[in-house]
């Protein structure tokens, strides 16, 4: 969670998000909470946010609702299918924030669409649309009426973060925190609270099987209950809060997705040892963060994201495979690995290195030699990807590791 000051620049305090029962957001003018946030911890603390705007604060959203947390707010509905023709900002409405930016602006980030938005909230009556898809969806609106504050509710992007520098897609941060700032409380907002999620509780843990660690993230939410993933996760699911208190020597393997909250998956480093010692699998993968320091033999080092490597005239990753032989690529091909990576890895002496750039150093390796167990180490981030709902080699990827992994681990268990 991010909290922005009232001055009109995007810099601001960072405040963790468990810290929320105990910060005072009266101080901050705007509120802006990212994509990525735990928003399990959120519908369980909705009451610290529904105060917030009562007050007359100013709470920015721009990802994928799928928890019930924020007044007056409907579940994400992506788009279907998506295409270049469906990803267009067809219609920006005169406002402050869009100032001097155009449709196309939006859209493309260097040629590319689907940055912008893949898909839209409904928003509640009342509320202002300010920017349409294509199709009419509403990708970003303004919500006045469901509480004395106001809620910016952006589909999909980060709008701190959306436009390249020196278009004028970057005018919209700026004049964002200028028009928040210029915001006041207002009588008449809805006052009554939020239903509570119907969902069940976060976590579905079996305590045996192979289970996936998630964050109550949108992304990882979506990546690991899509049925064609969950099937093959007969340990369930772990909520990331609780994992440094689960006993996880009776799976057989658990998956770390990228993009955690690196605090509390450090304080479920002995939990994620006493597996490896049991003999036990654990899969990590990095998505622009370093991979947990705690993890036997990993040795990371950080590259530069080339996002924009394919838009080069015969550009290419040159990924290459020492290992092909390996049953993983009975499952996947080279070409289902490749998008763009976080780092690069020296694996240790012994391990097995599957995916490696032209320089030789590994992108995903399998390690037996560091532990009694098995780690599988990757510097791939196809968990947040899908679960965005954007970039398609993610979903092969994960349509043939998902099920490698869980016959690797049915055979390693017997």
């Amino acid at each position: 969670m991010d909290v922005r000051s009232p001055e009109p620049s995007v810099d601001g305090d960072r405040i963790d998000l468990y810290r929320l029962p105990v910060t005072d957001l009266g101080r901050y003018r705007l509120v802006v909470v990212p994509g990525m946030a735990d928003q399990e911890f959120l519908a369980r603390h909705r009451e610290v946010i529904r105060g917030y705007l009562d007050g007359g604060g100013v709470l920015l959203f721009g990802g994928h609702l799928h928890r019930d947390w924020l007044p007056g707010a409907s579940r994400f509905v992506p788009l279907h299918p998506p295409s270049l023709a469906s990803y267009r900002v067809a219609e920006i409405a005169p406002h402050p924030i869009f100032d001097g930016v155009g449709p196309d602006d939006l859209t493309f980030r260097r040629g590319v669409a689907g940055f912008f938005a893949r898909g839209h909230h409904p928003p509640p009556p009342g509320a202002q649309v300010l920017v349409r898809l294509a199709g009419g969806e509403p990708a970003t609106y303004v919500d006045q009426v469901s509480t004395a504050g106001t809620i910016v509710v952006h589909t999909t992007a980060d709008l701190f973060t959306h436009g390249e520098p020196g278009t004028p897609a970057a005018r919209v941060p700026g004049q964002l925190v200028a028009w928040a700032r210029a915001q006041g409380r207002r009588d008449g907002g809805a006052s009554a609270p939020v239903a509570a999620p119907a969902d069940g509780p976060p976590g579905t843990g079996t305590g045996h099987g192979l289970a996936a660690v998630h964050s109550g993230s949108a992304p990882h939410h979506r990546a690991l209950t899509t049925p064609q993933y969950a099937r093959h996760l007969t340990g369930g699911l772990l909520y990331l809060p609780d994992l440094a208190r689960t006993d996880l020597t009776g799976y057989d393997a658990v998956v770390l997705p990228e993009r955690m909250h690196r605090g509390l998956l450090t304080a479920a480093a002995p939990r994620l040892h006493e597996l490896l010692d049991a003999g036990g699998t654990i899969v990590a993968f990095a998505g622009g963060e370093p991979l947990p320091e705690f993890l036997p033999g990993v040795r990371f080092d950080p590259r530069p994201t080339n996002f924009w490597w394919w838009l080069e005239p015969g550009a290419g990753l040159g990924l290459r495979t020492p290992s092909p032989e390996h049953p993983l690529f009975e499952h996947l091909s080279l070409r289902d690995c490749t998008w763009h990576y976080h780092g690069a890895l020296t694996p240790p002496a012994g391990a097995q290195t599957l995916v490696a750039l032209p320089s030789g150093e590994a992108l995903l390796y399998v390690d037996r030699v560091s532990t009694p167990g098995t780690l599988v180490v990757s510097t791939l981030d196809p968990l947040t990807h899908f679960g965005g709902h954007f970039m398609p080699a993610t979903e092969r990827f994960l349509d043939g590791f998902l099920p490698w992994l869980g016959g690797a681990v049915v055979r390693s268990a017997r």
